[in-house]
């Protein structure tokens, strides 16, 4: 499902390894969610971010910055 992924979630996904999931639109949430790259949390405290990636979402993001 990742090689159906645009330029654009990628950027969403960058976005959530850096903390700011908040601020990506839920189109993009449900993209990448499908995809397996990030995931809500079950237990959330305040001022945790709201999302954060899954094994494979950090393997992406990795494989991005080389």
């Amino acid at each position: 499902m990742t090689d159906k992924l645009d330029l654009e979630d990628l950027a969403h996904l960058a976005r959530v390894a850096e903390g700011q999931g908040a601020t990506v639109p839920e189109s993009a949430v449900a993209r990448l969610t499908l995809a397996g790259l990030v995931r809500r949390p079950e237990h959330v405290c305040e001022g945790a971010p709201v999302l954060e990636l899954t094994p494979a979402g950090l393997a992406r993001v990795r494989s991005s910055d080389q």
